[in-house]
């Protein structure tokens, strides 16, 4: 009977430490990743939840603009924009699926976009304020780099081996 419970408890420390190897190779944690665009330098690194935004004073109509951006599926979608007012280069119109909310302070808010960004850059402006908001955080891009540089926006997913610390 010992035999036989050795093989037991041999085949359930198996089992679990295979289920603990699976599960550190297949579970994934999503990080946004900022790069210098020109040079590859990596410029930031935040573990991300579902969602983000930037937020930036348009460059036409001198007024607040901020895209959100999900991901969904290891890609970054652009959600939503919020804006204080219609001008060039702000949207005129809504599109299929799209709504238009007023803010309580005055703004308004465009959901519906759903729209994969493939490529998500950004030139850090030299008087748009360009800023990241994760979470809590809001990081100025101009903090990250010069501005005039390029920052391209990714999203990696790690695993517990590969993630950064």
């Amino acid at each position: 009977m010992r035999r036989h419970t050795r093989f037991i408890v041999a085949g359930v420390a198996i089992t679990a430490l295979a289920t603990a190897v699976l599960c550190s190779v297949t579970i994934r944690e999503s990080f946004l990743v900022l790069t210098n665009d020109n040079s590859g330098e990596v410029l930031l690194m935040a573990r991300l939840g579902e969602e983000f935004s930037v937020s930036f004073i348009h460059s036409v109509n001198i007024s607040p603009v901020t895209e959100i951006f999900q991901i969904q599926d290891g890609q970054i979608v652009l959600a939503a924009l919020e804006f204080e007012t219609f001008g060039a280069g702000m949207p005129t119109a809504l599109e299929p699926g799209q709504e238009l909310i007023r803010l309580p302070d005055g703004g308004m808010r465009i959901e519906g976009f759903d729209r994969v960004i493939n490529s998500l850059r950004f030139i850090i402006g030299h008087t748009t304020e360009h800023t990241l908001h994760i979470g809590e955080r809001h990081i100025p891009l101009k903090s990250l780099d010069a501005p005039g540089q390029p920052v391209l926006f990714e999203v990696i997913r790690f695993n517990i081996w590969q993630r950064p610390r």
